[in-house]
Parts: structure tokens; C-alpha cells; sequence
């Protein structure tokens, strides 16, 4: 048995092994190179972002970690995915899932991430720290209950972006980055990021100016991506995004774009909150204070303090006060001590916090907007 990290020359063995993995579990053919492409990249930079094992040769279990920095109200964030996670079924019981996610934290740790994210089973990763927390929320439209809820909606053109064509790639990643939370995007990895799992992009156009971009699956009714100049071009885009594909059309907000959830949710024909992912914070006080910030800038927040203890991280002090909102490390005793799990939960959502601790806090701070919504696709 080895264990390494990849390099270019297992590309073909990597692909191999995930679509043949994530074939047999999801019961359809999968293509990581058309679901993936910004992860799918034949060289030693991207394929160095995967450990494996190897047995007689052959890559038979492997992991994957993509940091991906990003701003949360105009603070740098180093966010990270941990993912692809996998071993061929003729190898499996023999803890190589264990060993590579134990190297995986590792190299979290080493490329000093703020937070990490993963999907899967919640309680298989809660033992490594990772806890369901965030907000997403999630829209659906029946097929022609957009138009006839927003019928003063504006003409939109939709024209498929194609990946040759800079202007409309500058003018996307420009409009993406400009979001309170958004992993920064170079117009040179846009197109791969809005073509993951297999979403088409296009570009919307009003009176021949472009004033957003949508990203969407073959049917038209995923819209993994939606973004407008503004609020009127964002309803217009997602009326006439629908009049045309003649389709249901499901999407979903970040918890601190209020104007957009106060419009949706008053028609929306289904509307879900949930964890958008499982979350592991490293650097506490610099992800609390980021979101905390993002949290004032929509919300007069309750003048107060708080001392919390974390278990195995130490105390930090949550305060919003005359100069602004922050959170820095501190030795005071602490009001209230939680463990890791509960302090993601409490501190994140999606449930309110006293139904996470029995504990009367008089704040509005929580939880706070922490959310993910694709981000980088990932």
C-alpha cells in the first residue's frame, strides 16, 4: 500500500476511479470531466490537489482538498473543499478512508485555511469536526407562476456564453465578485466554474446591454447561478428565463441578500431553509467576525459583548459596539462554553441559537449569514 499525493500522470487513473465510484453509488453515468472541469485539468497543480492509495500500482481509494479564497464583507477568507472522496468497491473495509482524511486535515492545517466545507453524510465527518450549519435558501416557481406574479417583468435576450469570449466572461466573474460572499474568480476559471455539473451558461441581455448572467442545466429548470445588476434585472431575468424554457424553475439566495428573500418568499409556490454544507471553522474569531460584519451591514445589531469557550480552540470575545463588529481571542472567563459542533450550530444556524442552548442571550447576532450557494463548484 501507498499513499501519495497525485501527480499529472494519474489524471486518467483518478477520472477513472471517480466516475466508476460515483457511477455504481448514484445508479447513472458520471463524467467528472464534464460535471468538474475547473477541478479536471491534466496537471501536476491540479492533480497535486488529491491524495491517494495505491495497491500493486493501481489508485484504488482517494480525497481531494481545493482551497479557494474568497471575501466575506470585505474580509479575505481562505475557505476550502474537502470532497471527491472515494475507494473502489473491491477495496473497501480496509480503513483507507480514514488515512486519507486524516492527511486531508493535515493539509487543511498546512495551507492555514479559515474554514473548510464537504458534503456527505453528517454524522460520518462530525467526528473530524465537521458540523451542518449555514443557510441556504431555496425557491421554486412553478412552470408560468413567475410571469403571472411579476408581469411588468422587462425583455430579456439570452445568448450562450462561449468560453472564447472575454468580454462576457470579464463582465460575469466581475459581476459575481462584487457578491458579500464570493470566492474570487479570475475571468480565466469562470467559464470552467459555471460549466460544472454540466450547466450551460448565458448571458442576459436588455435593449442589448448586458445586465446579468445565468447558469442552468439542459431542462432549464436548475438555475445554479442567477445574477442581475439589480433587483429589477434579477426578477426580469428569471421571468423571461422561464416564459422561454416553459419549465419549473428551482433556485436558491444567500441568507444576507434580503431585498431578493423579501420579494421571493412573499410568491415563491415552495420555499425551504437548510444547510447549504458541513462546515469546519480553524480560525474562529476571523470567520465570526467576518460574518458578524457582513451581519451589520444589513442590520442595526444589538450593542453587547460576549465571551465564548470553545472547546479545544479557547475563548473569543463577540462584541458590536460604537466603532463597528468584531471578534478577537481573549483569557476572560467565558459566559457561555460549547463544544466545536455546538458552537457551529449555535454561532451559523440554520436553527435559531436557544434551540441549540438553553441560554437567553439579548442579541440579534445569530445566526449569522454563513452560506455557500455553489461557490467555485467545488
Amino acid at each position: 500500500m501507498e499513499l501519495r499525493r497525485l501527480k499529472a500522470e494519474d489524471y486518467d487513473a483518478l477520472l477513472g476511479l471517480l466516475n466508476g465510484v460515483f457511477t455504481r453509488h448514484n445508479g447513472r453515468e458520471q463524467d467528472f470531466e464534464k460535471m468538474l472541469p475547473k477541478m479536471c485539468v491534466p496537471d501536476d497543480a491540479h492533480m497535486g490537489k488529491h491524495f491517494g492509495i495505491f495497491e500493486e500500482g493501481q489508485l484504488v481509494s482517494c480525497i481531494g482538498v481545493y482551497p479557494l479564497d474568497g471575501v466575506v464583507a470585505g474580509e479575505n477568507i481562505r475557505f476550502a473543499t474537502m470532497g471527491n472522496i472515494a475507494t473502489h468497491i473491491d477495496h473497501t473495509g480496509k480503513g483507507y478512508m480514514s488515512k486519507l482524511i486524516d492527511v486531508a486535515l493535515q493539509e487543511l492545517k498546512d495551507l492555514q485555511v479559515d474554514a473548510a466545507r464537504l458534503g456527505g453524510n453528517r454524522f460520518r465527518y462530525n467526528r473530524y469536526g465537521f458540523e451542518s450549519c449555514g443557510q441556504a435558501l431555496y425557491f421554486t416557481f412553478q412552470k408560468g407562476t413567475l410571469a403571472a406574479r411579476f408581469p411588468n417583468a422587462g425583455e430579456i435576450t439570452f445568448v450562450k456564453i462561449d468560453p472564447k469570449d472575454t468580454q462576457a466572461l470579464a463582465f460575469c466573474c466581475g459581476l459575481y465578485n462584487e457578491n458579500a460572499i464570493a470566492v474570487t474568480r479570475s475571468v480565466q476559471d469562470c467559464y470552467a466554474v459555471m460549466t460544472a455539473w454540466e450547466h450551460i451558461p448565458y448571458l442576459c441581455l436588455q435593449g442589448g446591454e448586458p445586465v446579468g448572467y445565468l447558469c442552468a442545466d439542459e431542462s432549464g429548470m436548475d438555475v445554479a447561478e442567477v445574477f442581475g445588476v439589480d433587483l429589477k434585472r434579477f426578477t426580469d431575468i428569471l421571468c423571461r428565463w422561464q416564459k422561454e424554457k416553459e419549465t419549473t424553475v428551482c433556485f436558491a439566495l444567500q441568507p444576507h441578500n434580503k431585498e431578493y428573500i423579501r420579494r421571493f418568499a412573499a410568491v415563491s409556490d415552495v420555499m425551504k431553509v437548510q444547510s447549504p454544507s458541513h462546515f469546519k471553522v480553524y480560525n474562529w474569531e476571523k470567520v465570526i467576525g467576518a460574518f458578524l460584519k457582513l451581519k451589520a451591514s444589513y442590520l442595526e445589531l444589538t450593542k453587547d459583548e460576549l465571551v465564548l469557550q470553545i472547546e479545544d480552540y479557547g475563548a473569543v470575545r463577540i462584541f458590536v459596539d460604537e466603532n463597528g463588529a468584531g471578534c478577537e481571542k481573549t483569557d476572560r472567563a467565558p459566559r457561555l462554553s460549547l463544544t466545536g459542533l455546538e458552537a457551529a450550530r449555535f454561532l451559523f444556524g440554520p436553527l435559531a441559537p436557544e434551540d441549540v442552548v438553553a441560554q437567553a442571550l439579548d442579541v440579534n447576532w445569530f445566526p449569522l449569514p454563513l452560506s455557500w450557494n455553489g461557490q467555485d463548484r467545488v
